[in-house]
């Protein structure tokens, strides 16, 4: 009888405890893996995972100091540093049912509780061994995003009923809507529905809904599956995004206080429960979610100088002006080499000065502000704007204030809820009627530049239509249309003139800044899809060097 081994496997163990490595080290040796290396902490384990490809991966989830396990995954996912065969498995002794609920939504391979026993190691790393073997043709074709080719090999596993099914049918789901074919992954759904209720089943049904911008029904399928699925977190964050869509705000921010109770060590969930909090007036909720967000944030990837400015300007508005400054003057300690950060610090500390009656020192740090916004464009997002905006008009530079925020309306020229915040600042401001004549003229303009372009691009004039939408993104850094429509004129060219990788490499650029919204997704699968049908025509060490995600 064959014994079973580790031969040809890679391990990284990561626990902060020199005496756990060394004991988990020892029991996997007899079973004579390829290779094991340790790390004695997050930043250790995210350094050894850009390095090298591993198996597995058994990680502590209390690492002291910095990154704990649960942020490893999240950073090794974000960074695309965990092959699709990889299995990453949680090992902790960790009982606090909120951190168990918080390591488990990163959904790791699984979760082995502390102590550790040789009998029950063996045990699970034979299952995701075995799982390893019999899915790498599937997992292969997705780590090299050869996604219709993966759904191909599905499709034939599950010709013979495989004991993974239930699995591959989840896995099929999620390629088909990640490639953009919504059709098919709800007929997978309602047919996996109609045999068993299946709560990841009747979950992407509300979000395939969701990305058809049917948000009354997306809203009640997320409603029923919670009903009976109270501790399905994600459906929580579906359902406001749902509510939020619907013009709902309060119920919104309901669905995500829910969510938070139950899972509250979310970066994520955090901000976005403080802006709906921000937006409903509830200062109270706002300033504890923002406080939480800061504290989560430590040690992870998504961490953000927004979040620090955020808490900052919640604490002007409950009084805190001293505790405001503190934070505001940290921003840039704390992201010491982000001029993101600089021009997040610059225009919350003009506010807190402000707040403080000082106007000479909120006037001077209002002045590095636009310096920044203005050498740099592509950092001023609409809740910077917004801030920078509001700052302007408080100090009566109402021109400068205008540059901002038609900026801000060139990047969000369809977001209705972004004008309204913008139509609602300068009503507030005694210039409702200038606004609405500068959204109306900037709209124009940007239809007017998508017209000439798309022409351009008909006329067979690609080259021309390339440099008409590069200038036009320059300046609209984060127009979803702009940027899609110059993605779409370097593909048109590779396809004449063939792919080369600058070429790719700009239109996924273009294809990224368009951001993440439904009225595009559909759009930018499609653009996508192309761009690997255009990398896959390259040399092979070229086309592996694509980052097509």
């Amino acid at each position: 009888m064959k014994l079973w081994s580790l031969k040809h496997r890679t391990i990284l163990i990561v626990d902060d405890f020199p005496e756990m490595r060394s004991a988990l080290r020892s029991m996997l040796l007899p079973w004579q893996p390829e290779r094991i290396e340790t790390a004695r902490n997050g930043d250790d384990a995210i350094e050894k995972l850009q390095q090298s490809r591993f198996d597995i991966i058994l990680c502590d989830y209390n690492l002291g100091e910095g990154k704990d396990g649960q942020q490893v995954l999240e950073e090794a996912r974000y960074r695309n540093l965990l092959p699709f065969s990889s299995a990453f498995i949680m090992v902790s002794a960790e009982t606090n049912a909120q951190m168990v609920m918080g390591a488990m939504e990163q959904q790791p391979d699984g979760y082995i509780s502390k102590p550790v026993t040789k009998v029950t190691l063996q045990v699970r790393l034979k299952k995701f061994v075995q799982k390893q073997d019999e899915l790498r043709k599937i997992t292969r074709a997705m780590d090299r995003k050869q996604y219709p080719a993966a759904i191909e090999l599905i499709d034939r596993y599950l010709e013979d009923r495989h004991k993974y099914r239930f699995e591959l049918y989840k896995l099929k789901c999620e390629l088909l809507i990640r490639s953009g074919d919504l059709e098919r992954a709800q007929n997978l759904c309602e047919a996996v529905l109609a045999g068993r209720e299946l709560p990841w089943a009747r979950f992407d049904i509300g979000r395939i809904a969701f990305f058809r911008q049917d948000y009354p029904r997306a809203a009640a399928v997320f409603e029923k599956l919670l009903a009976g699925n109270p501790t399905f977190i994600a459906a929580y964050d579906w359902l406001a995004k749902a509510r939020k869509r619907l013009g709902d705000t309060e119920q919104a921010q309901e669905a995500l206080r829910e969510g938070v109770e139950r899972s509250p060590h979310s970066l994520l969930r955090q901000r976005a429960l403080a802006e709906l909090a921000d937006c409903n007036e509830d200062l109270e909720t706002c300033e504890t979610a923002r406080r939480k967000a800061v504290r989560i944030g430590k040690g992870s990837i998504l961490r953000a100088p927004a979040d620090y400015a955020a808490l900052a300007r919640v604490l002007v508005q409950r009084a805190s002006a001293t505790e405001a400054l503190r934070i505001a003057t940290s921003i840039s300690a704390e992201f010491e080499h982000s001029p993101l950060a600089k021009l997040e610090a610059a225009t919350v500390t003009s506010q807190v000065y402000s707040a403080q009656g000082n106007e000479k020192e909120s006037a001077g740090a209002l002045a590095d502000a636009l310096e920044i916004a203005t050498q740099q464009p592509e950092l001023v997002s609409a809740d910077v704007g917004m801030s920078l905006a509001r700052s302007c008009l408080e100090h009566n530079r109402r021109e400068d204030a205008d540059r901002i925020i038609r900026q801000v309306i060139c990047n969000n020229d369809t977001n209705e809820g972004i004008l309204a915040q913008v139509t609602k600042l300068y009503s507030e401001a005694g210039a409702g009627d200038a606004i609405d004549t500068l959204i109306e003229s900037t709209r124009k303009e940007i239809v007017s530049i998508n017209n000439e372009g798309v022409k351009l691009l008909k006329d067979g004039e690609i080259e021309a239509s390339i440099q008409l939408f590069t200038r036009a993104a320059r300046g609209m850094p984060r127009n979803p249309v702009i940027n899609l429509n110059a993605a779409q004129s370097l593909i048109s060219q590779m396809r004449n003139s063939g792919a080369s990788r600058p070429a790719l490499a700009q239109a996924l650029g273009y294809i990224r800044a368009a951001g993440e919204n439904e009225m595009h997704r559909e759009r930018q699968n499609r653009l996508l899809t192309t761009c690997r049908e255009l990398a896959a025509r390259l040399p092979a060490e070229t086309a592996r060097e694509q980052e097509l995600t």
